[in-house]
């Protein structure tokens, strides 16, 4: 490029001194054609520049480089707005979860760092010792490590791996004050986002954990790992915003001279319906040495309120601290830390197991409604052959003949040949459905996702008698929960729930929770009838499991209030098969239901394979735990099914087109948004939806979903007319109502789980 523009220029001096030899101008005539050349010239260069600068207005570039972008990075400064990611509550309002900084601490070594005023603002290698001893009292790092890093070569500054990361502001202002107090410069601390678990171990497994998208890199932002952090990450994390300072000519931001391009919009907030202090109480009778004497490989306990479904306080272990991300409880040494914690599942919904003996309660639940359980009938607990096995009872040792008892003594009893009797005479096809009444082998769809399924029996009559009595068939103990709150309301079965309400602060809005009717399996005389004999089981001194005979009282005691409660014992099976053999070899549990009638409180727990076992071990969690809800009920009565607060209106939320989805993951979807959705049909796709995509909806509303597989007949209680009208509908029915012009169902002619034809005459009652 020189060298074209060094012979561009010389070309009319060139050119005239060969013209000048070949006619001999005068110096005159040379110096006339030298100036015309120079114009030629010179208005070529112009037109070049000419073009070069409209071309360059035109593109806004110069060599593939975008020059208003250039030119704005020399006067501005855009920088991101980081949204805040809702913070989650319990239902008092207590902070569970929230954003704060956590820091790296870090170690100048430099001997030019000083202030102003000329003080050291470097470590001096006089104090090496110092920082290693304090760094050993405060973050439990090697001293051997610490000096290691302090005496590095040409260091200018020096950071300490994990151990020197992810330390909370106490734990820094405790290594500030304390440097200070010795006279130690040249520690420092730089902030990093971070999620904060001010409880420490707090309903931990079910809350869950958020971290850094990418690492230690910060600027990315926090996403759920696990647990509800994970479950909701799209309800609490914001959308971060774009900032643009304005920098004067030397390239200094000027202060208070922005202009927001986009700004950030936080996360909404999340109330959980947990109670803190019955969380915390619980959390601290689970770390009792009673509890821990068992030795269990797993614990899992549950207090839900009865009428509402919420689940006021849920625990197990192993768990562990979010705040440390240290594991508590029972652990694989043969792994790191980090995969044990995160290896850990949600026992309340993410683990099937065989329940046991507390499932006896849907045994005798089915058998009252079914018209053959006869209380006063008596039998001999003898040993009852089933095809190629025998059904033994749990004393069957003590008693090789068996024991004459009723059939409600038999139940005190928990005696799984009585209970075989009941399934027997019932028929399986009667058997299952109500299994289906009671919607085992259907996950509760909570919105956590993740939820196991478990599994009814096999239609083989071993594993249909087995399952009377809790073996053969799997459960989570979420759906042991669910199917409880029909034995608590009369009959009227509610889905377990853990949101409260849904807040975006900045819009002013909410939406509130409230209980969600999921059918009626049972008439509130059976259900009645079912407390009245799981009362039993804690007082009969002849036959109940759940009486405490070294004591001569109930195990099961909440002040003077009659508690209807079952025990259970079940063998665990194997990963390999078979089932685990030993002394202790089983899953233990009791589900217990205060008070007796119209129970305000239900409390399940698990115990799987301790080392050690008694009674008390549940009953030493279960007793003070009630008790203290009694305390709290005013508060939490107050705290159920709370309204919009003064200046807080409904959020709504557009419906969208689910057509085409699978139906487990949307109601997932839909409950997280506090919608209460029902899939109508056994297929696996949407094909069609009672609300049209588009539609604003307040919470609550109930959302049917048609799937593409054949249509049996739901549980359509508590459903509105136009919610039957819908239904009939899709299943071609003729409706014909009764009772109430409008209203909720109270009763269908129609049993639920019988196949639908079109045509098909359907009796509604309304009330």
């Amino acid at each position: 490029m020189i060298k074209f523009l060094k012979n561009l220029i010389l070309f009319p001096f060139r050119k005239v001194a060969k013209s000048a030899a070949k006619t001999h101008l005068s110096p005159q005539a040379n110096r006339k054609r030298i100036a015309q050349d120079i114009l030629i010239l010179a208005i070529f260069v112009f037109t070049v520049f000419i073009v070069r600068f409209s071309w360059i207005i035109v593109t806004d570039s110069s060599n593939g480089v975008k020059l208003s972008t250039r030119a704005k990075a020399n006067y501005s400064e855009t920088t991101t707005i980081y949204a805040k990611r809702g913070t989650i509550f319990d239902r008092n309002g207590t902070p569970i979860a929230m954003d704060s900084s956590d820091y790296s601490i870090y170690v100048i070594l430099d001997t030019t760092y000083v202030s102003g005023e000329g003080k050291k603002l470097f470590a001096a290698p006089k104090d090496f010792p110092a920082i290693a001893q304090l760094f050993k009292d405060k973050l439990g790092i090697d001293e051997k490590y610490t000096l290691e890093q302090l005496q590095r070569k040409g260091a200018s500054q020096v950071e300490f791996g994990t151990s020197g990361k992810h330390i909370s502001f106490t734990k820094k202002e405790e290594i500030e004050n304390e440097a200070k107090a010795k006279g130690i410069a040249g520690i420092g601390f730089t902030s990093h986002l971070a999620r904060s678990y001010p409880n420490n171990n707090f309903a931990s497994n079910f809350i869950g954990l958020a971290g850094l998208k990418d690492g230690d890199d910060d600027t990315k932002g926090l996403i759920g790992q696990f647990g509800l952090e994970a479950s909701l990450n799209g309800i609490l994390s914001g959308k971060n915003g774009v900032e643009t300072l304005e920098k004067d000519k030397n390239g200094q931001a000027l202060q208070g001279v922005a202009k927001s391009v986009t700004p950030a919009k936080d996360g909404d907030d999340v109330y959980t319906t947990i109670d803190g202090t019955l969380q915390k109480y619980l959390e601290n009778l689970m770390d009792t040495t009673s509890v821990k004497d068992a030795g269990a490989q797993n614990i899992v306990a549950t207090l839900v309120k009865a009428d509402t479904g919420e689940i006021l306080a849920t625990t197990q272990r192993p768990t562990f601290n979010p705040a440390t991300q240290t594991v508590i409880g029972p652990k694989d040494d043969k792994k790191s830390d980090k995969e044990n914690l995160f290896g850990q599942n949600n026992l309340l919904y993410q683990a099937a197991y065989e329940p046991g003996s507390t499932f006896k309660v849907y045994t005798i639940a089915a058998a009252i409604e079914s018209n053959i359980f006869n209380p006063n009938a008596t039998y001999v607990s003898a040993p009852l052959p089933v095809a190629d096995t025998v059904v033994k009872d749990w004393d069957v040792e003590k008693r090789p003949n068996g024991n004459a008892m009723t059939y409600a003594q038999g139940f005190s009893h928990s005696s799984n040949v009585g209970m075989s009797n009941l399934q027997i005479a019932m028929g399986d096809k009667t058997w299952d459905d109500y299994l289906k009444r009671f919607r085992f082998g259907v996950p509760a769809r909570m919105g956590v996702g993740g939820e196991s399924f478990g599994n009814l029996p096999s239609e083989n009559v071993v594993s249909q008698v087995n399952s009377s009595f809790g073996q053969g068939i799997t459960v989570t103990e979420v759906q042991m929960l669910r199917g409880y709150t029909s034995v608590a309301n009369g009959g009227k079965m509610l889905e377990p729930h853990f949101i409260s309400k849904i807040a975006n602060i900045d819009a002013g809005t909410e939406r509130v929770s409230q209980p969600e009717v999921i059918g009626k399996p049972i008439e509130k005389s059976t259900a009645d009838d079912v407390l009245k004999y799981m009362v039993n089981v804690g007082t009969d001194v002849n036959f109940g499991t759940a009486y405490d005979w070294d004591h001569n009282q109930p195990f099961f005691r909440v002040d003077n209030k009659d508690v209807s409660v079952k025990t259970g014992t079940a063998e665990v099976a194997k990963p390999t098969g078979g089932y685990y053999e030993g002394a202790t070899s089983y899953l233990y549990s009791a589900v217990a239901m205060v008070p007796s009638v119209n129970p305000d409180f239900i409390f399940y727990m698990t115990v799987t394979l301790p080392e050690h076992w008694t009674l008390s071990y549940i009953s030493d969690v279960a007793n003070p735990l009630l008790e203290r809800a009694y305390e709290l009920k005013s508060t939490i009565d107050a705290t159920s099914m709370p309204t919009n607060g003064d200046n807080v209106k409904e959020a709504k939320v557009t419906l969208k087109d689910y057509k085409g989805e699978k139906p487990g993951n949307t109601l997932d979807l839909l409950r997280q948004q506090i919608l209460q959705p029902v899939v109508v049909g056994s297929g696996s796709v949407i094909t069609k939806q009672s609300i049209e995509a588009g539609t604003k909806l307040g919470a609550n509303a109930r959302v049917l979903l048609l799937t593409d597989g054949d249509i049996d007949m739901p549980d359509i209680y508590d459903w509105s007319k136009e919610d039957v009208e819908t239904l009939a509908k899709w299943a071609g029915l003729t409706v014909t109502y009764q009772g109430a012009e409008t209203g909720k169902v109270t009763e269908q002619s129609i049993k639920m789980n019988a196949n639908l034809k079109k045509g098909q005459k359907l009796t509604v009652t309304l009330n």
